[in-house]
């Protein structure tokens, strides 16, 4: 159960990233085209081409994690469905993080938080699930197209979508907790969107680095989850040791 505190807090931070423009142009926009528009019509394009073959050059060595695709055409769309899938779980929070507490700091009304009776931990808590309410609503909902044409146009099993579904809440879990922490330290939105830009850029290198090397997107998507776990437990670790009520009203 959440202390009372944390509930109180959790609320107004809700009110102000739905009151937010653009909070809520950014949660809805970007995850639309990243989960549902470019991974439809590749899936819509590749099902109808999916009778081809692929005819590889003589001495062509596939990376491990696309070798399925001399047998099965449909391989490629599998794989590239995981850092697809990973990157809709990174942007939202990296960004909407932004409006949720440098608006706040640019406002001065985080200097109200201050002369509550709370405690730094428990406004960091209930903005982190704010972030992930937010971005859990909107990319979960995305998701389930993604799934329903996986399995509907029959281009993966029903363990496939559950290993994407892994990585996406451990994805938006890692990319909450960074971009938090990253909003935390900034001093305004400039710092914060390059910073988070230069966080993001080797994240989606590692995502398409573990497709593919790892055979088989189904324990690429596996250890993406791991990582992304590990990850957002070493941001939480930091904001909670080094944030106090100083540092966020800097």
């Amino acid at each position: 159960m959440l202390a009372r505190e944390v509930r109180i807090l959790f609320r107004k931070e809700w009110r102000q990233l739905v009151r937010s423009r653009g909070a809520m142009l950014t949660a809805l926009l970007l995850p639309i085209l990243l989960l549902v528009v470019i991974p439809g019509l590749q899936m819509l394009g590749m099902k109808t081409g999916a009778a081809n073959p692929v005819n590889l050059p003589p001495g062509v060595v596939l990376p491990r994690g696309l070798r399925e695709l001399v047998g099965d055409p449909l391989a490629m769309m599998r794989a590239m469905m995981v850092p697809f899938i990973a990157l809709g779980g990174l942007i939202v929070p990296s960004v909407t993080a932004s409006y949720i507490l440098i608006t706040e700091r640019e406002s001065r009304t985080l200097e109200l938080l201050v002369a509550l009776p709370v405690r730094v931990g428990q406004i960091l808590l209930a903005k982190l699930l704010a972030l992930l309410a937010l971005a859990s609503l909107v990319t979960l909902v995305l998701f389930s197209v993604d799934a329903v044409l996986i399995l509907g146009l029959g281009i993966g099993s029903p363990g496939f979508v559950l290993a994407l579904l892994a990585v996406l809440l451990t994805s938006l879990t890692f990319s909450t907790t960074s971009a938090l922490l990253v909003s935390l330290l900034a001093r305004d939105f400039r710092t914060a969107n390059n910073i988070n830009g230069l966080l993001i850029g080797p994240t989606i290198l590692v995502c398409f680095f573990v497709t593919l090397a790892v055979p088989g997107p189904f324990l690429s998507s596996l250890l993406l989850a791991a990582l992304f776990a590990v990850g957002s437990g070493a941001a939480t670790f930091v904001a909670m040791k080094v944030v106090t009520f100083e540092r966020l009203l800097r």
